[in-house]
């Protein structure tokens, strides 16, 4: 202030005051509080759609378990062995024919044995009555004692024969059915079809996948058709 200027640049105005723009302190703290509330809000419904979308996939997926047990289940099904083998036509004949084998051979071992037994009898009277030398008697014992090794060993064959010829007609019998089976299949597509019987491996099975009925009335009328 030497020429009695006052220095524009050096000019004194008014202090300002941030009150006078109107944001008072505790608007300033509403706002901040404002803010915090709407970012808790978001915050919460996020949460909420990502629980959401959770709890759909997690019934998604248990509905996908459900259909694929569901499937699993319905691709199985089962035929009841006892009543195939009582029932099918092809089986009540070979069983037919298995037994008349059987009383044909027991009746030749039966005739056989009588026939034996008889000679042993006359043999033991002659030998009581005197009327056979020693060495007659002998050879006779001799003889007795091989025609019983030989009804044993008659025996033993016949027994082996049907226990063959049993095997035979079981294996002849499974195929007829495996291979009926493996056409059935052709149309109804199951993955397993079961042999269930009293006492094996399938201790229980719903009767809704009981197919016995319908294999047994079409194995049957395949069999009377051949026939």
């Amino acid at each position: 202030m030497t020429n009695g200027k006052t220095d524009p640049g050096m000019e004194a105005g008014p202090v300002k005051n941030f009150s006078n723009r109107g944001f008072s302190r505790g608007m300033i703290v509403n706002i901040v509080l404002f803010i915090g509330l709407l970012a808790l809000y978001a915050l919460h419904f996020s949460k909420g759609a990502e629980d959401e979308a959770a709890s759909e996939g997690e019934s998604v997926a248990v509905a996908d378990v459900e259909r694929r047990i569901d499937d699993a289940f319905n691709s199985i099904a089962y035929v009841d062995n006892e009543v195939l083998l009582e029932d099918y036509l092809l089986a009540i004949e070979m069983r037919a024919e298995l037994e008349s084998e059987q009383r044909r051979l027991e009746s030749d071992i039966e005739r056989r044995q009588r026939n034996f037994q008889a000679d042993v009898e006359r043999f033991q009277t002659d030998i009581q009555s005197g009327n056979i030398s020693m060495e007659n008697a002998q050879m006779r014992e001799q003889e007795l004692m091989q025609r019983q090794q030989d009804l044993f060993q008659l025996s033993d064959t016949y027994r082996e024969r049907l226990s063959t010829r049993e095997f035979e007609m079981n294996n002849e019998l499974l195929d007829k059915i495996g291979d009926f089976l493996a056409r059935y299949n052709r149309e109804k597509g199951y993955d397993f079809i079961l042999g269930y019987a009293r006492g094996g491996g399938i201790l229980y099975a719903k009767p809704v996948h009981d197919i016995t009925s319908e294999v047994l009335e079409q194995l049957n009328s395949e069999y009377e058709g051949q026939n």
